[in-house]
C-alpha cells in the first residue's frame, strides 16, 4: 500500500511495533542438540561470509565501553592515515542475532522473565491502618530487618514551618527529627499543621518528603477566601519507643521492588548506568511553581536505608515482630501489575534456553548461556555452549566524518503500558472498567486479564528509515542540532543524551566466520545478515517492484538513526573433505543455503515472514514522517514547518487510552494496531495544555 493511502495529518506511527511468537505447540526437533565443535560434521560446513552494510540513515553508537564518552567508537586500520569510525562485531553479532530469533522463532535469549510493572496509584488518602515507619536496620541487600513505628495518623506539616524549625531547607530532610506541640486542625480528612511557633527541632518526631511535582500548583482552601497556592506539606509521625524486627507477608517484598522499578528515580538511575549505593542518593524537592528547593527526599532505589521513612500497613504488631502486609514511598505511591511476572505472558517454549544439550534453532547457532544461577543447588555449574559464528568489527571505505548529536529524552522500555505491549483483544477495544476508580485495562493483572492472561505482544522490532530527512527528529534538529536540549526540554533533564553519527550513505565492511552449520542454519544466518533474500519471495506488493528490507544496528532506533542494507556473499567455504583431504570445495551457493532455510523452517513462521516482517523490516514501509512516540501535537507533511515542541510526550494520549473510569470521566482502551494490519497509524491526542504540563 503506498505512503499517500495510509498518511493523514491527525496520525502518528508508534517507533516500535511487535512480531509475533509463533503459535502453538513447537515442531519436534526444533529444541535439539548442538552439532559440537570436536570435528566437522558430514554435509556442515565451515567458512567465511563477508557482508557489506550501506548505512540508510545516520549510524550512532553509544556505551560501547564502561568509560564511554559519547563518542562513535574508533581504531587504527590499515589504508588509513588515523583512527576511522567503525562499527564492533559484538554490536553486530547482538543486532544479527535478534534478527535471527525472529526470523527463525529462537528463543527469547534478551528477555527479563521476572519483570512485572508497577502503577500509580489514584490520589486519594490511605485506608485506614497505614502507617509511617522509621527502618532502623536492613540486611546488605537493602531488605529491611528492624522498624520503629508511629502509631498515631501522621500530622502534615507546612514546610515553611519546618524550615522555621530546622533552620533552612537545607535541614529538611527525609528522617529528621523535630517536635510538634500540637497536631494542628483537621482540614481535607487529615490532621495538618502550619504554625511554625508550633514545631521544635530535634524529638521524636519523623519527617517523610516527597516528589512535590505531583501536587497541584493551586488548592482550593478549605477555609475560603484566596486559593493554596503550591504550598507543601511533609508527612510526620511520632516514633513509639520500641523498635521491632520486620517480616513481610509472601510477595510483598517483591511487589514493593516491582513498584520502584517503574518510578522516574529508577529510569534515571539505569540512564546513567548507576550501580546501587548502601548509602542514599538525595535529591532536591522543589517548589512546583517556582523551583525553589523545599528539602531533601531519597531517591526510589531497590534497597531501603537506616533511617528511611516509609508508609507500612501492619498485619500484626507484636512485642517484638512487626508483620507487613504492605509498603510504600509516598502517601500516593505505586502498585504492582497482578501477581503474574513477564515469563507467565509468553509461551513457555520462548523462554530462553537453558540446556546446552537441547537448544532453539537460534542458541545452536550463536551459543547459549544459563543466566538462571545454580538453581538453588549451592554450587556454581556451567550450563553455557559456545556459538559457531565470530563477527568481526566493520571497517569503513572510507573515513567518515563524524557528527555530534544532541537527543531527547529516550527511556527504558515500558512493558506496563498494556495497550502497546499486550496481546490485542478486539473485545476490548474503545471499552473501559465496569467499576469507577478500578484498575484500568491496560495494566497487568486488571479487569482486562479477567477472561485469561493477557500476552505480551511478541519481539520488539522498530520502523526502519531509508528517508531520514522525514523522521521527525532528524527534521526538528536540522535548523538547530540542540533544540532538544535548548528549546523544547529544560537543560537539566537527566535523561537528555548526546553522542556521536556518522552520516547515512556510509558504507562498512565485515567478515563472519562460520563453523559446523549445516546448509539450513547457514542459510538461516545468510537472512539475518541480509533478510531481503528471504522476504522477497513472500512480498506480495504489487506496487512497489522491488522492496528493500533491512536492519537495524547501534542506537537511537526510536529516532531513525541505524538503519541498514546489505549485501552478503560467501567469501570461502569448506566441508570436511575439502578441509582435510585437500578435494574441491562444495557447490552451495547463497541462494541453495537460503532455500533450505525455508525449507526447514517451521510452517508458522513462514506466516510471520508474510504477514509481519515483510511490513517490519521494509524500509520506509510505515510513513517516515509520522513515526513519533504519542505526540504533543500534529506532525505536518515534509515541507511543511514543524514545531519541535509538537514532539513533546502527551501524556494526555496515555491518559485518555488506558480503559478505565474516573468520577466524570471516561477514557476508552485504544491499542497498538497489528504489524500485519494496513496502516500501523494511530489518532494523534494532542497533549491538554490545562493539566500543567
Amino acid at each position: 500500500m503506498s505512503e499517500g493511502k495510509r498518511a493523514a495529518r491527525d496520525e502518528f506511527v508508534n517507533p516500535y511495533t511487535f512480531v509475533q511468537l509463533p503459535k502453538g505447540e513447537p515442531e519436534a526437533g526444533w529444541r535439539t542438540a548442538p552439532a559440537g565443535h570436536d570435528r566437522l560434521g558430514e554435509e556442515r560446513y565451515s567458512g567465511v561470509v563477508k557482508i557489506d552494510l550501506t548505512a540508510r540513515s545516520p549510524l550512532l553508537l553509544r556505551n560501547v565501553y564502561a568509560d564511554d564518552d559519547g563518542t562513535f567508537p574508533k581504531r587504527s586500520s590499515s589504508g588509513f592515515d588515523g583512527p576511522v569510525p567503525y562499527l564492533p562485531g559484538s554490536s553486530l553479532a547482538g543486532a544479527v542475532r535478534s534478527l535471527h530469533e525472529t526470523l527463525a522463532g529462537g528463543c527469547l535469549r534478551v528477555f527479563n522473565d521476572n519483570f512485572r510493572p508497577g502503577y500509580r496509584d489514584q490520589v486519594q488518602k490511605r485506608p485506614p491502618g497505614w502507617q509511617l515507619a522509621r527502618v532502623d536496620e536492613v540486611d546488605e541487600s537493602g531488605r529491611p530487618l528492624r522498624m520503629q513505628l508511629c502509631p498515631q495518623p501522621p500530622v502534615w506539616v507546612e514546610s515553611t514551618a519546618l524550615h522555621n524549625a530546622l533552620g533552612d531547607a537545607g535541614n529538611l530532610k527525609t528522617g529528621a527529627r523535630v517536635t510538634l506541640l500540637s497536631r494542628g486542625t483537621e482540614v481535607l480528612e487529615r490532621q495538618q499543621l502550619e504554625d511554625p511557633n508550633l514545631v521544635r527541632a530535634e524529638g521524636s518526631w519523623v519527617v517523610l518528603l516527597t516528589e512535590a511535582r505531583t501536587r497541584r500548583k493551586d488548592r482550593k482552601n478549605p477555609a475560603g477566601g484566596a486559593k493554596l497556592r503550591g504550598r507543601y506539606f511533609c508527612a510526620t509521625g511520632e516514633l513509639e519507643g520500641t523498635v521491632r524486627g520486620v517480616e513481610f507477608d509472601a510477595g510483598v517484598w517483591e511487589s514493593f521492588l516491582d513498584a520502584v522499578d517503574d518510578t522516574n528515580d529508577m529510569r534515571e538511575f539505569r540512564q546513567r548506568l548507576g550501580r546501587e549505593d548502601d548509602k542514599p542518593h538525595w535529591v532536591d524537592v522543589l517548589h512546583p511553581k517556582d523551583n525553589k528547593v523545599l528539602g531533601k527526599r531519597i531517591a526510589a532505589r531497590r534497597r531501603l536505608y537506616p533511617d528511611q521513612v516509609v508508609w507500612v500497613l501492619p498485619e500484626t504488631v507484636g512485642e517484638r515482630l512487626l508483620t507487613v502486609k504492605d509498603m510504600a514511598l509516598s502517601v500516593v505511591w505505586r502498585h504492582a501489575g497482578g501477581v503474574d511476572k513477564a515469563r507467565r505472558r509468553v509461551p513457555e517454549q520462548a523462554l530462553a534456553c537453558t540446556d546446552p544439550k537441547n537448544l532453539c534453532p537460534s542458541c545452536r547457532i550463536f551459543g547459549s548461556a544459563d543466566t538462571e544461577g545454580d538453581g538453588g543447588k549451592g554450587q556454581a555449574e556451567q550450563n553455557a555452549y559456545r556459538g559457531h559464528v565470530r563477527f568481526g568489527d566493520a571497517i569503513p571505505h572510507e573515513a567518515y566524518p563524524t557528527q555530534q548529536e544532541w537527543l531527547p529524552p529516550m527511556g527504558a522500555p515500558k512493558p506496563g503500558a498494556g495497550q502497546f505491549y499486550l496481546n490485542r483483544d478486539q473485545g476490548a477495544e474503545e471499552k473501559t472498567t465496569t467499576e469507577k476508580n478500578a484498575r484500568p485495562l491496560r495494566e497487568w493483572g486488571s479487569e482486562g486479564d479477567s477472561k485469561g492472561r493477557r500476552g505480551l505482544r511478541g519481539r520488539k522490532q522498530y520502523w526502519l528509515t531509508g528517508t531520514p530527512g522525514d523522521r521527525p527528529y532528524f527534521r526538528a534538529s536540522a535548523a538547530k542540532p540542540r533544540v532538544f536540549h535548548e528549546d523544547v526540554y529544560e537543560a537539566d533533564n537527566k535523561m537528555l543524551g548526546q553522542a556521536q553519527s556518522v552520516p547515512a550513505g556510509a558504507v562498512f565492511t565485515a567478515r563472519v566466520h562460520f563453523e559446523n552449520l549445516s546448509d539450513a542454519d547457514l542459510g538461516g544466518l545468510l537472512c539475518a545478515l541480509d533478510p531481503a533474500l528471504l522476504l522477497r519471495g513472500y512480498d506480495d506488493d504489487v506496487e512497489v517492484e522491488r522492496p528493500e528490507y533491512g536492519w537495524a544496528v547501534g542506537g537511537g532506533r526510536p529516532l531513525g538513526f541505524g538503519t541498514v542494507t546489505s549485501q552478503v556473499r560467501l567469501d570461502s567455504l569448506d566441508d570436511a573433505s575439502s578441509r582435510y583431504l585437500d578435494e574441491a570445495a562444495p557447490s552451495l551457493d547463497v541462494e541453495e543455503a537460503v532455500a533450505a532455510f525455508r525449507r526447514a523452517a517451521p510452517r508458522n513462521l513462514k506466516d510471520v515472514w508474510k504477514r509481519q516482517l515483510t511490513k517490519v523490516l521494509r524500509l520506509d514501509w510505515a510513513v517516515s514522517h509520522q513515526v513519533w512516540y504519542p505526540p504533543a501535537g500534529w506532525l505536518p507533511e515534509p515541507g511543511q514547518p514543524l514545531d519541535p515542541k509538537a514532539l513533546l510526550p502527551s501524556f494526555t494520549f496515555w491518559k485518555e487510552t488506558v480503559g478505565g473510569r474516573a468520577e466524570k470521566a471516561r477514557f476508552p482502551y485504544r491499542q497498538l494496531p497489528s504489524s500485519a494490519a494496513p496502516s500501523p497509524a494511530m489518532k494523534v491526542i494532542p497533549q491538554n495544555t490545562q493539566e500543567g504540563r
